[in-house]
C-alpha cells in the first residue's frame, strides 16, 4: 500500500511539473505570435479619427474661419500587448493602483491610504502657517475619514467603509492644498464628497434597493492606460494678422471649445457601471443625473455585451464647453467675457480582449450616438480577419498560434471554452493553463448562432489536438502492453493522455516502470522476468534445473 501511494504521488508530482513547463513554453509561443500580430496590424485599425467630432453644430464646424474641425481620436499602442503581464502587475500595486490600498504617496510626510483594519482613510500632509512676523510654521496634520465624518484622531464613531471606490483623478498634492474628492462604497451604496481644506463632508442618499446601478469606477474612467490613448481637440481657427487673438468663437458666444475634465470643474462626475453603462453623477446632490453613454463594442466577432471586465482597455472623457475668453479688439482694447460651463457630450473608446479591435463612440448631451466606429456591421465582422490574416506574415503567426493552442491539453481547452467569459480580459494575456483568448474561447463568446452549433465548431477547431491525443494514447497502449501493465493502469494512462495530450504522454515516459524483458520461448515476444507467466501468451516460466557439478577446483 505504501509503495502504491509513493508511486501515485511521484506520478502526480511529475505530471504537474511537466504540465507547468509545457504550458510555459506554449505560453511564450502564443505570446510572441500575438505580439507579432499586434505589431503588424494595418494602421487603419490601430487608430480612429472623427473629424468633425459631432459635438458642435454643423454651422459652427463649417465656419470659414476654422482651419481644422474638432476631432475625437482613439489610438492603440504599436505594441499593445507588451505592457501586460509583470508590467501591469507592478503598476496595479503601485500607489493609486487598483490592487494597492495606498491612494498616493507624494513624500514621506504626505500620503494617503485606506486602512483595511479600521475601515477608514488616513491622510497626512504638512500644513504651513504664516506667523505675525511673516515666519513660517510647519506642522504635520493627519485626518481619519469614515462614513460618518472626519477627525484628527482615530475614532470608532466615524464608522468604517467596506468596499470603497475613489475618484483617483483628484488624489495628490492638489487635494491636500484645496479641493474635494468623491468616493462610493459598494456595500453602503452611498456616494461621499470629502474635502480637507476647508474640511467638508457630505453624505449622499442611499441608493434604492430596486436601483440596479453597480458602480465599478468613478471619475477618471480608464483601464490599462498604456494600451489606449483617447483625446478630443477643439477646432483650430485661422489667425488674423491684424487681430491675432480674435477667432470665430467671438461670432458664436456660448460655443467656446474648451474641454474640461469632469472631475475638475464640470457639473457632473462620470460613473462606470458593471454592465458597461456610463452615467452622470451630480456632484452637488450626489445623485444620478442622467445616462451619458456606453462602452463601445470592440469585440470581433461581437460578444454578448461590452463590460469593463471583458474589455482589455477603455477610456471615457466628458466634453464641457465654455470658459473665460479674452478677445483683442481695435486699438489694443481687450474684452473679456465668461461663458458658463455646459456639458456637451462624451467620447468613449474600448479595445477588445485580444487587442485586435478598437472602437470609438461619440455621445451628445442627451446620450445619443453621434459617431460610431462599427456603424457598418460588415466592418465589425471583418475586423478580426484584418488583424489575423490581412497584414504581412499575419497568417503565419495565426497558424503558429493556432497550433500552439492545439498542443495545449484538450481538457484545458474544453475548460477554456466553458469559462471563456469568466476571466478579466487582461488576465487572459497572462493565462498559463486556461486560455480565455484562444480561438476556441473566441467562438464561445460569439453571440451569433446557437449553442450546439458553436460547440461543434469548437470541437472542429480542436481536431489537431484530439488527433494528437489519440495517436499518443495508441503509443501508450502498445508500450503498456509490451510492459505487461495491468488493465487498470493502462486505462489510467489512456485517459490521462487523451485528457492532457502531450503533457500526459511526457509524464508517462518519465515515470514508465523500468523492467527487464526477455524473449518468450513459447510466443517469441518480450516477456517480463519478474512474472511466473508470460503476460503475452500466458505460458509458464520454464527455468531449467541447475545441478551443481560433481567436481571442484581447489587452490593448493
Amino acid at each position: 500500500m505504501k509503495r502504491f501511494t509513493n508511486c501515485s504521488v511521484r506520478i502526480l508530482a511529475t505530471g504537474f511539473v511537466v504540465l507547468t513547463l509545457v504550458s510555459i513554453l506554449l505560453f511564450w509561443i502564443r505570446f510572441l505570435c500575438s505580439t507579432s500580430l499586434s505589431e503588424r496590424m494595418p494602421d487603419e485599425i490601430k487608430s480612429i479619427v472623427f473629424e468633425p467630432s459631432g459635438l458642435l453644430p454643423d454651422n459652427f464646424e463649417k465656419d470659414p474661419n476654422i482651419q481644422r474641425c474638432s476631432r475625437a481620436l482613439a489610438t492603440m499602442r504599436p505594441e499593445p500587448l507588451l505592457p501586460l503581464g509583470i508590467t501591469e502587475y507592478f503598476e496595479s500595486i503601485s500607489p493609486g493602483g487598483r490592487r494597492s490600498s495606498v491612494l498616493f504617496a507624494n513624500s514621506e510626510k504626505e500620503w494617503a491610504y485606506f486602512d483595511n483594519k479600521s475601515g477608514q482613510f488616513v491622510f497626512r500632509y504638512i500644513e504651513t502657517e504664516i506667523m505675525p512676523d511673516n515666519g513660517k510654521l510647519e506642522r504635520e496634520v493627519q485626518f481619519y475619514i469614515g462614513p460618518e465624518g472626519i477627525s484628527e484622531i482615530p475614532d470608532k464613531t466615524l464608522g468604517r467603509f467596506i468596499e470603497p471606490i475613489v475618484d483617483s483623478s483628484k488624489l495628490g498634492s492638489s487635494l491636500l492644498k484645496s479641493g474635494e474628492f468623491i468616493l462610493y462604497d459598494k456595500k453602503l451604496r452611498r456616494f461621499f464628497k470629502i474635502g480637507l481644506k476647508p474640511k467638508t463632508f457630505v453624505k449622499g442618499p442611499e441608493l434604492d434597493t430596486d436601483d440596479s446601478h453597480e458602480p465599478v469606477q468613478i471619475g477618471q474612467l480608464d483601464k490599462n492606460q498604456l494600451l489606449l490613448q483617447l483625446a478630443w481637440s477643439p477646432p483650430e481657427f485661422k489667425i488674423s494678422k491684424l487681430y491675432p487673438n480674435q477667432t470665430a468663437v467671438w461670432n458664436y458666444p456660448g460655443l467656446s471649445t474648451t474641454a474640461v475634465p469632469s472631475s475638475e470643474n464640470g457639473q457632473y462626475l462620470l460613473i462606470l457601471d458593471k454592465t458597461g453603462g456610463i452615467d452622470l453623477l451630480d456632484k452637488e446632490t450626489l445623485t444620478y443625473a442622467a445616462t451619458a453613454g456606453q462602452l463601445p463594442e470592440a469585440a470581433a466577432p461581437p460578444e454578448s455585451s461590452t463590460t469593463p471586465k471583458n474589455t482589455l482597455s477603455y477610456g471615457a472623457k466628458t466634453i464641457y464647453l465654455g470658459a473665460t475668453r479674452t478677445v483683442e479688439t481695435v486699438r489694443d482694447k481687450r474684452t473679456s467675457y465668461e461663458e458658463p460651463l455646459r456639458y456637451a457630450g462624451l467620447i468613449a473608446a474600448s479595445l477588445s480582449r485580444d487587442g485586435t479591435a478598437l472602437a470609438l463612440t461619440v455621445f451628445d448631451e442627451k446620450s445619443r450616438i453621434k459617431k460610431w466606429t462599427y456603424n457598418d456591421p460588415q466592418r465589425a465582422a471583418n475586423a478580426d480577419k484584418t488583424a489575423y490574416f490581412s497584414s504581412p506574415w499575419a497568417p503565419a503567426s495565426s497558424i503558429v498560434k493556432y497550433l500552439a493552442e492545439n498542443l495545449h491539453p484538450p481538457v484545458l481547452s474544453i475548460a477554456s471554452y466553458l469559462t471563456a467569459s469568466a476571466f478579466e480580459a487582461g488576465a487572459g494575456h497572462r493565462a498559463l493553463f486556461l486560455l480565455p483568448d484562444s480561438f476556441i474561447a473566441m467562438k464561445a463568446r460569439d453571440n451569433r448562432g446557437h449553442i450546439p452549433g458553436k460547440a461543434m465548431f469548437a470541437l472542429l477547431l480542436m481536431t489537431p489536438s484530439i488527433l494528437l491525443a489519440v495517436w499518443l494514447a495508441t503509443r501508450i497502449v502498445r508500450d503498456t502492453t509490451i510492459l505487461g501493465l495491468s488493465r487498470n493502469v493502462r486505462l489510467f494512462w489512456i485517459i490521462a493522455t487523451v485528457a492532457f495530450g502531450l503533457a500526459g504522454y511526457i509524464t508517462y515516459r518519465l515515470t514508465r516502470p523500468k523492467v527487464m524483458l526477455v524473449t518468450c520461448a513459447n510466443c517469441g515476444k518480450p516477456r517480463r522476468t519478474d512474472m511466473d507467466k508470460c503476460h503475452r501468451c500466458g505460458s509458464k516460466w520454464d527455468v531449467p534445473e541447475l545441478i551443481p557439478p560433481a567436481w571442484r577446483v581447489l587452490d593448493n
